[in-house]
């Protein structure tokens, strides 16, 4: 890719940037193929299980970003 091409992207407002990079990867992601690992696959399951069984509570995701600001 020209370098020009790069530079003239890169001074886009963010907010755009990121649509242009979630574009992109969703043009070469097929999430059917992409490898889990197992050890993630673990964690998932048993944070789903921790859900199912009310030992975690969802939060919105107004309280994520209050959560994330205050660290």
């Amino acid at each position: 890719m020209a370098t020009q091409t790069v530079s003239s992207l890169l001074r886009l407002p963010k907010r755009q940037r990121l649509e242009i990079a979630e574009s992109l990867w969703l043009s070469v992601a097929d999430e059917d193929k992409m490898p889990v690992p197992e050890q993630h696959r673990k964690i998932l399951d048993a944070r789903l299980a921790s859900y199912r069984s009310g030992k975690s509570k969802p939060i919105s995701h107004d309280e994520l970003m209050n959560r994330l600001r205050s660290k």
